[in-house]
């Protein structure tokens, strides 16, 4: 009995396997902008998408506790008369097994965590990584199967971009910047199918005393990879108007881990070429950015449209409104400035199957920035 818990457990403290490409780590805002944000980039996770964006930061701009959390979207909503509540498949929670077998039943569950502390001097940055994401899926009811998808990253990247054409800063008339990161990854993973009612896992249950051993017999493995980013930016500037065009290689030739204890192999960290532009037009009481992004370019498993991704952002005092389309779902959320914290919530949507809004994996977002301090010159 006290197995079989353990099994529980680790199964529903896991997530349902979805099939969006792996990105290293997402800003909470590029999600709600539809994670259009390779010419945007202007947050603490702009190594993790162009390190050229370095090229226009001036001053020095430090991220000290900024906690993430993505969760399932529950959620039943109508946007027009702001109501919310939960949705009718979470309502009137089965208990017996067969029960809530069928209500998980193909629906892709996802956990994330992260914090991503990060220092911006001019044109430099380091950002410290700590990420864990958990996606799952429970599949066919004759015979159910389990997809576990598991990461572990923590490490750092290290990057800065220069102007290489025209001057420096956000209102350069012309100027053209590259930027270089080198990012070290301590990963722990864990990736497979499994039959839950079959022989394997039951004997694994049976063989081990914790969920540790339960983890490392289903493929649980670690190990250490370091990897490179390069990008380019182009940035056009005429009074409250600034246009971007940005392309950046995330991971170069895939960064691959060395494996130091487990029994799989650890999964690269996929190379991912990403194009985008966006448009800014800042009047001091408001300014709104337009963007567009095609990403990963280069991705033969991922439909063209899956790949276009569409943001818009308006921002007054205090407050930021986020919007955008990711692969054909719709993105929404709001940020909330006060003094030197920072609270952003919203929801978003990925693709979850193998096509073209084949199946959508619906989540809730939320982060907090505490002691977010900048001084520009």
């Amino acid at each position: 009995m006290k197995k079989l818990l353990i099994l529980s457990l680790f199964i529903f403290t896991s997530d349902l396997f979805a099939k969006e490409f792996k990105y290293l780590a997402r800003s909470p805002r590029a999600l709600l902008m539809g994670d259009a944000f390779t010419a945007v980039a202007n947050d603490e996770y702009t190594l993790f998408y162009n390190p050229a964006a370095m090229g226009r930061h001036k001053g020095i701009h430090i991220t000290m506790i900024n906690p993430k959390a993505e969760l399932p979207d529950v959620l039943s909503k109508n946007v027009k008369k702001l109501q919310f509540s939960l949705d009718g498949k979470y309502k009137d929670w089965p208990k017996e097994p067969a029960a809530i077998t069928n209500r998980i039943l193909g629906t892709p569950l996802h956990l994330g965590a992260a914090i991503t502390p990060t220092v911006k001097f001019e044109n430099f940055a380091f950002t410290w990584l700590n990420s864990s994401t958990t996606d799952l899926t429970l599949l066919n009811a004759t015979h159910p199967s389990l997809d576990i998808n598991y990461r572990y990253d923590r490490g750092f990247l290290i990057g800065a971009g220069f102007p290489i054409i025209g001057k420096g800063g956000d209102k350069a008339s012309n100027q053209l910047s590259a930027g270089i990161t080198l990012k070290k990854i301590d990963r722990s993973s864990l990736d497979g199918d499994f039959d839950l009612f079959g022989t394997e896992l039951l004997q694994i249950v049976e063989n081990s005393d914790s969920y540790k051993d339960i983890r490392r017999s289903l493929g649980y493995s670690k190990g250490t990879g370091w990897g490179w980013d390069v990008g380019l930016e182009q940035v056009f500037s005429k009074g409250p108007s600034t246009w971007i065009l940005g392309l950046s290689i995330l991971d170069i030739g895939d960064t691959r881990f060395n494996k130091e204890d487990g029994i799989d192999k650890i999964p690269d960290q996929k190379m991912a070429t990403n194009f985008g532009t966006s448009f800014n037009q800042d009047f001091g009481f408001f300014d709104y950015t337009l963007a567009v992004d095609f990403s990963p370019i280069y991705e033969p498993q991922t439909d063209f449209l899956t790949k276009l991704k569409m943001g818009f952002k308006a921002s007054i005092p205090g407050f930021e409104f986020l919007m955008g389309v990711n692969g054909g779902y719709w993105s929404y959320g709001v940020s909330v400035n006060a003094f030197f914290m920072k609270l952003t919530v919203g929801f978003y949507g990925v693709e979850a199957g193998r096509g073209f809004k084949d199946f959508e994996a619906e989540r809730i977002i939320f982060t907090l920035n505490l002691l977010d301090i900048g001084f520009d010159p």
